[in-house]
């Protein structure tokens, strides 16, 4: 899954930007030019964080811009990969809840020995959610740009607030989402 995800943001990047862009990006991370991420294989976990941070310094945006924008990419991908997982639910909460459920049942199956990221939802109240994200390999700023697709794919609006949590993995981080009231003309 991490070579998935990496071929896929490389790929998003070379679109976006060209492929001298994409030449620069691979050399920043060592590789040589015209080596590929592999769906398949494994890599350390620091690898998209370290992609995601060369980048932002090849494009002189901040990290956690293009961190968020990849996270919107990355929701837009893995609704191409599996729809039912975004159309069973209503709404982001309802997505969000179900996440670690649907999601990651099919990325045990498609790659063996990938730990998925996990999101322990609890209800606050009905437009209050509280996240515990914990993750080897996805960055907060992603995770963030992937929640905020959520709620434009639903039609919805929130805030959202951050804090690290004790870290036993890379990325752990508590999230507290605040859905908005629909604005009725």
């Amino acid at each position: 899954m991490k070579g998935f995800i990496l071929a896929a943001t490389v790929s998003h990047l070379e679109k976006q930007y060209g492929d001298q862009f994409s030449s620069e990006l691979l050399q920043s991370m060592n590789r040589s030019v015209g080596s590929v991420y592999l769906s398949m294989d494994d890599y350390p976990d620091n690898t998209l964080s370290i992609l995601i941070s060369n980048s932002a310094d090849l494009l002189g945006f901040s990290t956690e811009k293009l961190a968020k924008v990849l996270g919107v990419f990355l929701f837009a991908e893995l609704f191409a990969f599996n729809e039912k997982w975004i159309s069973q639910n209503t709404n982001a909460f309802d997505l969000l809840r179900t996440h670690d459920m649907a999601l990651n049942e099919i990325v045990r199956m498609a790659f063996p020995g990938f730990l998925a990221p996990s999101l322990s939802c609890t209800n606050i109240s009905p437009d209050i959610l509280e996240i515990d994200y914990r993750s080897t390999f996805l960055p907060g700023d992603v995770v963030e740009g992937l929640i905020g697709a959520m709620f434009i794919h639903y039609g919805e609006k929130f805030s959202i607030e951050r804090s690290a949590s004790d870290s036993e993995v890379d990325y752990n981080e508590k999230i507290i989402l605040r859905r908005k009231p629909k604005t009725i003309l």
